[in-house]
């Protein structure tokens, strides 16, 4: 882990350093034969501080210039300086120097594998063979901004929904655990009997309040055994089950589909074997139902069967995916026929996105109403009362 350092010179004009330690920093500064008369800590450097939209515009800006005929090495030093983020401009700088000194763009890469993936080095390694290194960036921007977009989409789609079951939570527990114990004492100094209903109620109030320590512990301790222990062993078991949810399941399904032919289609594009693509394809895909599909799809190539007949054996690809594979090994065109159903699934993922919101809503408004509503009445059922028992 490394961190972002500022080091002051003699002039106390400040610079930037990422390093392990300031001591790193001290020997680095030395072997330059810089002085630093004062070293400040800045941020954690970790591979969570690379993320993908930064990643995405690189690579466009990459592509740009290296078709606009500018070497690879000036590229990067441009990039550099004109990042604002240290930690990118250090990793570029990094990336440059060891390309002056000889080394392949792609076996750099793979030296930073927390920040490129295989699949990136991998098309990078076949536009330094084909010369082509500008196409295989603006192909890898595609990809890239495809697989960013189909992520927003799917956010976006649960952001309403889990928005909309947070403020039901949050409002029954507000009432529950602060209003209703007013109510009750208000209730209390009347000698009568409350509704059955308003008395329930408050009895589970009054257990809330006496417990709520306990199940937060129970709740956190479940999430903790399911993160660590249930997810891990019985992940399988879990994602058959969600992807046989209504319109859920076709929503992460059609996600899935549309990231591996997304990504066996670039491959194929960039003149990469198709076992190499559906590897790759493999390793990007999240739910492990595809990825084992995706290791049945291998042995079944590796043993000599047609890639669309294997395909056409797994019960988690639709017919329409062997059927077109099919035409196109018979025509020549895989890769066109892949573009085609990656294309497909995509225009599907976002027409099932655009109406998760739509079909969850009044059922998410019912239960809130429900909640809310029931809770309401509980308060206010006794005012009706009121006047016989003043009365």
């Amino acid at each position: 882990m490394k961190r972002l350092y500022y080091w002051y010179d003699l002039d106390f004009n400040q610079h930037k350093i990422i390093a392990k330690s300031s001591q790193a920093v001290k020997r680095q500064l030395l072997l330059q034969g810089k002085i630093a008369i004062k070293i400040k800590a800045g941020n954690i450097i970790t591979a969570h501080s690379f993320n993908r939209a930064d990643l995405l515009i690189i690579t466009k800006q990459l592509a740009t210039m290296l078709k606009a005929g500018l070497s690879i090495i000036d590229t990067l030093q441009l990039l550099a300086q004109e990042q604002t983020k240290p930690h990118w401009q250090y990793l570029l700088l990094d990336i440059k120097q060891q390309i002056a000194k000889g080394e392949f763009l792609s076996q750099v890469l793979q030296q930073h594998h927390s920040v490129f993936s295989a699949l990136y080095c991998e098309i990078i390694a076949t536009g330094e063979l084909t010369g082509q290194l500008d196409e295989s960036f603006s192909q890898l921007g595609l990809l890239l901004e495809k697989s960013i977009n189909l992520q927003k989409n799917l956010r976006k789609a649960m952001r309403y929904p889990l928005f909309l079951l947070s403020v039901a939570m949050l409002v029954s527990l507000v009432m529950l655990l602060f209003v209703l114990p007013k109510f009750s004492d208000i209730y209390q100094d009347f000698d009568a009997e409350l509704p059955a209903f308003t008395k329930s109620v408050i009895e589970f109030s009054n257990y809330l309040q006496q417990s709520w320590l306990i199940w937060c512990t129970v709740f956190f301790i479940s999430y903790f055994g399911y993160q660590r222990y249930f997810k891990v062993r019985y992940r399988r078991e879990i994602e058959v089950i969600v992807i046989k949810i209504p319109f859920m399941g076709k929503v992460i399904q059609t996600s899935c589909l549309t990231q591996i032919f997304q990504t066996i289609a670039i491959t194929q594009k960039a003149g990469i074997p198709l076992l190499t693509g559906l590897v790759a394809a493999g390793n990007t895909t999240y739910y492990s139902l595809y990825r084992d599909s995706i290791s049945q799809i291998i042995a079944g190539i590796e043993q000599g069967h047609s890639f669309s007949h294997v395909l056409h054996q797994q019960l988690h690809f639709p017919n329409l995916c062997s059927q077109l594979i099919h035409v196109g090994e018979q025509s020549g065109t895989l890769d066109l026929m892949l573009d085609k159903l990656a294309i497909y699934y995509q225009e599907q993922n976002q027409t099932l996105t655009d109406n998760l919101s739509q079909a969850f809503e009044p059922l998410l408004m019912l239960v809130l109403a429900l909640i809310i509503g029931s809770l309401i009445v509980a308060m206010y059922l006794p005012i009706f009362q009121m006047g016989e028992v003043i009365h």
